[in-house]
């Protein structure tokens, strides 16, 4: 695979780098403080606003002010991998090994840290040798993750299977990972969205419908339901109506914030044609959390 094909999808099932997800849920949140805080928050203002070059200063700044921020440094990675994949044929491999160095050393730092490790799997499994890629490496930090974390053990060695075009041995990962998850989120939405992936859409909402079965209340379960209908351009109308009802109680602990569900809500209005709404509604998602990735980016694209 080349380099320039690179996109890591870490946003997705808790930012955990799953590329065969659709769904999603809430990045996990540190804190941005320390003296590399204002770097840190300058360059994810410039990737939102697509400013590689901008946002690879800023990483770069990053990096010279804390060293050892891993939490920093894994976001970091992704920011070279980004540049990597928009770099000419002379500079590629030099800002893949930058990106993989840096996960590299995040990992020696925190051996605990599953988000960097399955940011790791995402470039081994898609890197070619010579960029520092294989599977048996990738395979090497599932190995890692499923004695730190059983279910995102298991969604990882699904990935891996999926990266190699395997989806029969990845399905029984997927499965065992929504069986193993005791709170119910990371484990369906990495199952279900397996399911969207292959096309297999009543399977994908099944995960979740059964969870609504004889009117319980499942607020999460209607949420990747919205998802769900959005991903496939279904029923949006309802989409609107099952995203309503997500914002009109508290969010589960661990699940989409409600300027989570208000940018979506966003994205289903502009599939509607609905441009006004969705101005609203991404702007209702800034206001909750100023500088969310995915509000700021759709409304810089209407302003376009």
């Amino acid at each position: 695979m080349s380099i320039s094909a690179w996109r890591l999808a870490r946003r997705v099932v808790a930012g955990l780098g799953c590329g065969a997800c659709l769904l999603g849920l809430a990045a996990p949140a540190f804190a941005a403080d320390g003296p590399g805080a204002a770097a840190f928050a300058a360059m994810q203002k410039a990737a939102a606003a697509g400013d590689t070059d901008g946002a690879v200063k800023f990483a770069d700044q990053v990096v010279e002010a804390e060293p050892r921020n891993v939490a920093y440094l894994n976001v970091v990675g992704g920011v070279y991998c980004e540049k990597a994949g928009k770099a000419n044929v002379f500079t590629k491999f030099s800002w893949a090994a930058k990106c993989r160095e840096t996960w590299e050393r995040a990992v020696g730092i925190d051996p605990k840290n599953i988000d960097v490790r399955m940011s790791l799997i995402q470039y081994y499994v898609r890197a070619p040798g010579i960029a520092g890629g294989g599977v048996d490496k990738a395979q090497a930090q599932a190995t890692a993750i499923v004695g730190l974390d059983p279910v995102l053990g298991e969604i990882a060695w699904g990935n891996i299977a999926m990266s190699q075009k395997q989806p029969a041995d990845a399905e029984p990962h997927f499965k065992k990972a929504a069986e193993l998850d005791k709170a119910a989120m990371r484990g369906p939405v990495a199952l279900a969205s397996f399911y969207a992936g292959q096309g297999r859409w009543p399977d994908a909402r099944g995960v979740f419908e059964r969870r609504l079965a004889n009117g319980a209340i499942d607020p999460f379960a209607s949420y990747q339901i919205a998802r769900l209908m959005q991903a496939q351009s279904v029923d949006l109308d309802k989409a609107i109506a099952l995203f309503d009802g997500y914002l009109a109680a508290p969010p589960p602990p661990g699940g989409p914030t409600h300027a989570d569900a208000w940018f979506r809500k966003g994205q289903v209005y502009l599939q509607l044609k609905r441009t006004a709404d969705a101005r609203t509604a991404f702007q209702t998602a800034l206001k909750l959390v100023p500088g969310h990735q995915g509000a700021t980016r759709e409304l810089s694209r209407l302003k376009g």
